[in-house]
């Protein structure tokens, strides 16, 4: 998957002018932590974080109005971050999660090579690729395979289960375990595993309407 397939935009940007009691009641308004800061041609210049703007712009119960005022007409230009990370919408979704791991960030600006701001890619995007890659959503059996990694183990392993007239829904690798997730109960189908030498370390049923609701 790539990054331009999860991304969301348009993106709700400001600019360097905007104050930091605007950035956050926006931030409020439309239930986002990140701002991206725009020039008028969209060209990225920074971000700004909820957390960011809080640190300048505190709840005002102990200030004076004088202060209050003066902290409202503060520009988000003057809190912008001077490192700044991004990524090409054309970049897997794994590369921005990796960055996004190591750097401690909340989200990417996506941009193209001319800079211009094209979507943002937040934790939350993350998630659900990392769902939509197990089949969550969907229900069904997931089930747990301990493996050695060699070559054709997976080619037998669906192989296998062709041969049982049982669909596998996704296949996630996890280190020294496969997942692999089939759509119903299938106790015959895990046996046959089991008999065949399989290391079945873990089977989890799951509802599609259960996780629906919890959504």
């Amino acid at each position: 998957m790539l990054v331009k397939d999860l991304m969301s935009h348009p993106v709700i940007t400001v600019q360097e002018s905007t104050t930091v009691g605007e950035a956050l009641e926006m931030q409020k308004r439309h239930s986002i932590r990140h701002l991206p800061v725009v020039s008028f041609d969209q060209s990225l210049l920074g971000i700004v974080s909820e957390s960011d703007l809080i640190k300048v712009f505190p709840s005002g119960k102990d200030l004076s109005t004088f202060q209050v005022n003066l902290l409202s007409r503060t520009s988000v230009g003057k809190v912008l971050k001077n490192k700044l990370f991004t990524i090409s919408p054309e970049k897997l979704i794994e590369e921005a999660a990796l960055i996004m791991r190591t750097e401690k960030i909340g989200c990417l600006p996506v941009t193209e090579e001319s800079g211009k701001l094209v979507g943002i890619v937040t934790k939350n995007d993350i998630m659900d690729a990392i769902i939509s890659a197990l089949g969550l959503e969907n229900g069904g059996t997931r089930i747990t395979i301990s493996y050695k990694k060699k070559w054709g183990f997976l080619a037998e392993l669906i192989a296998f289960a062709d041969k049982r007239n049982v669909y596998i829904d996704n296949v996630v690798t996890f280190d020294n375990e496969i997942v692999i997730k089939i759509k119903d109960r299938s106790t015959d189908f895990i046996e046959d595993l089991k008999k065949a030498g399989y290391n079945v370390i873990d089977i989890s049923h799951m509802d599609a309407a259960a996780v629906a609701k919890a959504e």
